[in-house]
């Protein structure tokens, strides 16, 4: 990584408002443009789905919406999202700290989700402007979750409070390489702006700096190209070590499945409000009834064989 030193920075007057904030990243940041349906609750570090959603003031689980929503995705979608989600992990989470570059962040985001990591959060440039550029995520944030936030600090001090450990890029004396970092526990890693690096700020809140072992004649790699070689290193390692770098339960895959079916179905907040209201046809209806008079029947029979066989053994 690039020898320089650290410029020190001050955190943003407003408070730490990670939707609000993200607007000032809209171009790239589209997350909230893509989601039809939210989850009951969210949260901002790990995993941030609940298994729960809120259709027309009612509460709806994931299966549920994974239910109602298939029949209107194509076979090979469906089979894609379950693919991929069965692939994801939000133990490791790349930060990006105030990028001037959009499209830097644009290619950060496209390789966490080719590589298997369901999030990106970012901290808003000090001064608000940014350049913008021609590349694009190729519609990677559509299946990331994208925080922005608008303070380092926060950010950081909201990784710790969730029990993510904190690395930074930053060549300093006492810094390990990337491979000597454990990426199997809970790891916020911090990728700084491509002009200082990253911030004083975060470099304080480290619990180490990493950096990439170079052999050339260049003193650092593009943000980008960083990123990704970040990152597949932390997938490998996991791979080596656990056997998987994915590592969501049961639940979390229902959820984040049902979150990516909202995002592939048009409308489809309006498909789920339509089929939740509809009565149960006639047919299903006079089935349903049918399957319930031939069960109670069932249990019936049963009960009263029991006690049959209970009297038999009670006489002499």
């Amino acid at each position: 990584m690039q020898e320089v030193l650290p410029r020190s920075r001050t955190a943003a007057p407003r408070r730490l408002c990670c939707r609000s904030a993200s607007r000032r990243l809209a171009p790239v940041l589209r997350a909230s443009r893509h989601t039809s349906l939210e989850p009951v609750s969210t949260r901002d570090v790990g995993f941030p789905y609940s298994n729960d959603f809120i259709v027309d003031g009612k509460v709806v689980d994931a299966a549920t919406v994974c239910r109602l929503l298939e029949p209107f995705a194509l076979e090979e979608r469906v089979k894609r999202i379950e693919e991929v989600v069965a692939k994801r992990t939000f133990t490791v989470l790349p930060i990006v700290e105030g990028l001037y570059d959009m499209g830097n962040l644009a290619a950060v985001c496209r390789t966490a989700d080719a590589l298997g990591y369901g999030a990106v959060h970012a901290v808003n440039k000090a001064d608000g402007k940014f350049k913008m550029s021609q590349r694009t995520a190729a519609g990677a944030d559509k299946w990331l979750d994208v925080k922005a936030w608008d303070s380092t600090g926060e950010c950081l001090a909201a990784m710790k409070a969730a029990g993510y450990q904190i690395v930074t890029t930053h060549l300093t004396q006492s810094s390990i390489t990337i491979q000597e970092v454990d990426w199997t526990r809970p790891t916020a890693v911090v990728l700084g702006n491509e002009k200082f690096g990253v911030s004083a700020e975060a470099v304080a809140a480290a619990d180490a700096c990493a950096i990439i072992p170079m052999t050339g004649m260049v003193e650092s790699f593009n943000i980008s190209v960083a990123n990704a070689l970040i990152l597949y290193e932390a997938q490998q390692q996991r791979i080596r070590r656990l056997g998987s770098h994915a590592d969501l339960s049961p639940d979390q895959q229902m959820a984040l499945k049902a979150v990516m079916l909202t995002k592939t179905v048009k409308e489809s907040q309006s498909v789920l409000s339509e089929l939740l209201s509809r009565p149960v046809p006639t047919w299903q209806s006079h089935v349903f009834r049918k399957l319930a008079k031939e069960a109670a029947s069932y249990e019936a029979a049963l009960a009263s064989k029991g006690l049959e066989q209970g009297a038999g053994a009670g006489s002499p």
